[in-house]
Order: structure tokens, then C-alpha cells, then sequence
């Protein structure tokens, strides 16, 4: 019988995790048939008291993992070595579960073995699970492994040799880990049925949170670095944009005048939709002055 290990890595988003676990007990998988594992990295919150508070009272195995602040890769390995079930399904910290998602990657894994199942993510701008999902661009992915919502059987994340734990900063860690997957041969199926609800908020563009947000964007410039570095294949290129106009353009767009004026001038600027095409553009070129700094 197929049992599921659910795996979410967290930092500091307890209010956010919260509403995660209270998701996970509304499931229509049969209880006895999955655990939870939320693994805390370090978080200086009150993430740890509310998963204690939580786990007294849902219905399912629920199971806190502490370390310190070591980043995503190390804990998701450190979630998958403490879990004896044969499937795990990644979700996100931020991702609430439609009733059927467990039930949806289930169904597949009892038909397949050597299959990365990828649910649908649907990117929401409320803490809450929406009457009916409606498709965004932001939805859109051709990932091979995602780990908002994804599973897959264990052992063969162990013969991929698990994450790489040089992926210190932020992001790519999933995606390199689909590079080793698609090696071992494993075959892609997508369900669309089974939905994890990314919660993505209307962002915050004031000063202060537009330096966070690109400070963001320079460790998962720095990530995909090195995801070039460990393959520096066409695929690696196209997955980063490390790749001709795109590095080029906006490489010189970064080190223009353009950069500080647009910069100047998102602090001033009041119009909404203004402001975040300014700021997408702004992020890009941060992005590739990062990626292609040194």
C-alpha cells in the first residue's frame, strides 16, 4: 500500500504555515495513508509552537523537524531521511491544499513507479482557497520538477543523490534536482486535478520591501550561477536566461543610467499598475546584473 510523506520546508511564515497544516486536514485521502512533515529552518518566529499547537489537533501525523538556518536544500534532505513512507510530495510553506490533492498524486502512484507526478499551482492573492481556481499566467510552468506541488517516489530521489546542498541562497534547487530526475529516465505526468493554491500576495512596492525584494533576486541570481556551473548545457541556459539578446540587453540596461533613474522614479510614482511593470523590469535587470556580475 502506498503511504505519502507531505514535506514542507519553512522560514518564518508561521501565520502563513498555519493555514498550510489546517488545509492538510481536509483532505480526502484516507488519513492513515499520509503523514506531514514540516522541517523549521531556523526560523526565529513562532513557527515551532504553532505546528506543536497544530499537530494536537488535526487528524493526521503531523511531525516538526528543527534545525538551524541551513537553507531549503539541506532541509529537504533532512525531511526526506527522517520519513519511511515510499512517496513524497512536496509543497511549498505558502501553497494550501485543494481536499483532493492528496488523492490525486495517490491515484498515480499506485499505477506508476518511475514518475514525477507535477499538480497544478495556482497562484491566489488571498489566504484562502478560492470557490473555483482560475487559471494565471504566473500558473504556467515547464518544470520538470517543481516543488510547490510535486511527488515522487523516494528512493529515487536518494539515487539522484538528493538536493545539492550548495544551493545556499535561494531557488534552483528544485529545478537541478529535475535535471538529475530526467537522467534516471523518469517520465513527467501532470494532473491538473491536483491543485495547491500558492499564496502570492499583491506586492508590497515601497522602498524598503523593493530592497528585499531585489537583495531576492540577487541570491537566486547567484543560485542559478551555480546551475550553470555544475552543467553548462543549452538547457541550463534557456532554464536561467543565460543566453543571447536576453543577458545582453538587459545586462546593459542594468549598468545604464536607466537602472538608478527607474529606480528613482518607482519611489515617486503612485499609479499601481505603473508601478509594478516599472518594478518587473527593474527586478529582471537586477537579476541579470547579478547573474552576470564577476
Amino acid at each position: 500500500m502506498v503511504k505519502i510523506s507531505v514535506q514542507i520546508s519553512t522560514f518564518n511564515r508561521s501565520k502563513v504555515l498555519q493555514e498550510v497544516l489546517k488545509s492538510l486536514d481536509n483532505q480526502t485521502l484516507d488519513r492513515d495513508l499520509y503523514e506531514v512533515i514540516v522541517i523549521n529552518d531556523g526560523s526565529t518566529d513562532n513557527t515551532k509552537q504553532i505546528v506543536e499547537n497544530i499537530s494536537k489537533i488535526v487528524s493526521y501525523r503531523l511531525i516538526l523537524v528543527n534545525q538551524e538556518n541551513l537553507g531549503l536544500p539541506i532541509a529537504r534532505n533532512k525531511g526526506i531521511i527522517n520519513t519511511d513512507h515510499e512517496v513524497i510530495l512536496f509543497i511549498d510553506d505558502d501553497v494550501l491544499a485543494d481536499k483532493n490533492l492528496l488523492l490525486e498524486h495517490y491515484k498515480i502512484h499506485t499505477k506508476f513507479d518511475d514518475v514525477v507526478v507535477r499538480g497544478w499551482v495556482n497562484h491566489i492573492d488571498q489566504l484562502k482557497i478560492p470557490d473555483k481556481p482560475r487559471f494565471r499566467i504566473a500558473d504556467f510552468s515547464t518544470s520538470f520538477f517543481w516543488t510547490s506541488n510535486v511527488s515522487i517516489r523516494k528512493k529515487y530521489l536518494i539515487q539522484a543523490g538528493m538536493f545539492y546542498e550548495k544551493f545556499e541562497k535561494y531557488g534552483w534547487e528544485d529545478i537541478e534536482m529535475g535535471y538529475r530526475l530526467r537522467k534516471l529516465g523518469l517520465r513527467l505526468i501532470i494532473n491538473n486535478k491536483a491543485i495547491g493554491y500558492h499564496y502570492k500576495p499583491i506586492p508590497n512596492l515601497s522602498a524598503e520591501n523593493i530592497e528585499k525584494v531585489l537583495e531576492i533576486e540577487k541570491k537566486r541570481a547567484l543560485s542559478a550561477r551555480i546551475y550553470y556551473d555544475l552543467y553548462k548545457s543549452l538547457r541550463v541556459r534557456l532554464a536561467i536566461g543565460y543566453y543571447f539578446p536576453a543577458k545582453n540587453f538587459y545586462y546593459l540596461l542594468a549598468n545604464s543610467p536607466l537602472y538608478d533613474k527607474l529606480y528613482e522614479y518607482l519611489k515617486r510614482t503612485n499609479t499601481p499598475a505603473l508601478r509594478f511593470l516599472l518594478f518587473s523590469l527593474l527586478k529582471k535587470m537586477y537579476y541579470y546584473k547579478s547573474l552576470l556580475s564577476g
